[in-house]
């Protein structure tokens, strides 16, 4: 018995780990949105920074590639990180990070929307936060002209200094 069930366990996982077959057709960067986080923020409500219209550069992408969006599968989120550009500025402060994406016409993304995200730093964090992509399909959102971003800060204490920040984000589309 212990060895049929260690035979059906062992099926199982081979059956279950399957290979992604998906080709990766191209990258989608968005590097350098800036923004300020700034001094004596109030960590018991979210801090927001709200970019309303980002361009997609759709078309561009897809001269690159020599592709349409016909032959898109997907496009998920693969790289996010936020920085500090000055010197010895910590995000100490921060508890949680949510980066989120929707259309232009809506008045908030909501947490459904979060394509980056990050918990539980406990003051662990220094001049970069490296966020972890969400499992969401954007490829409706992606393949319009534009979207809203909304990056959200969760706070665990009185940020004591002013921080100039960046975000990074990547996005990959696929077959």
């Amino acid at each position: 018995m212990k060895k049929l069930i260690g035979m059906v366990l062992i099926g199982l996982l081979w059956w279950g780990c399957n290979k992604d077959d998906r080709e990766r057709l191209f990258a989608m960067a968005f590097p350098n949105t800036l923004f300020t986080l700034p001094a004596g923020a109030n960590p018991a409500f979210p801090l927001v920074f709200e970019v309303n219209r980002q361009n997609t550069n759709i078309d561009f992408f897809l001269s690159q590639s020599s592709t349409d969006t016909a032959t898109i599968s997907a496009i998920n989120a693969t790289f996010g990180s936020i920085t500090a550009l000055e010197n010895g500025k910590e995000y100490y402060f921060i508890e949680e990070v949510s980066v989120r994406i929707c259309p232009t016409d809506q008045p908030e993304c909501s947490p459904a929307d979060e394509v980056f995200y990050i918990t539980d730093l406990r003051g662990q964090a220094d001049e970069r936060i490296n966020l972890l992509p969400s499992l969401r399909n954007v490829k409706k959102l992606m393949t319009g002209a534009q979207f809203k971003l909304e990056v959200v800060f969760f706070l665990n204490d009185f940020p004591p200094y002013s921080v100039d920040s960046r975000l990074d984000m990547e996005f990959e589309a696929v077959r």
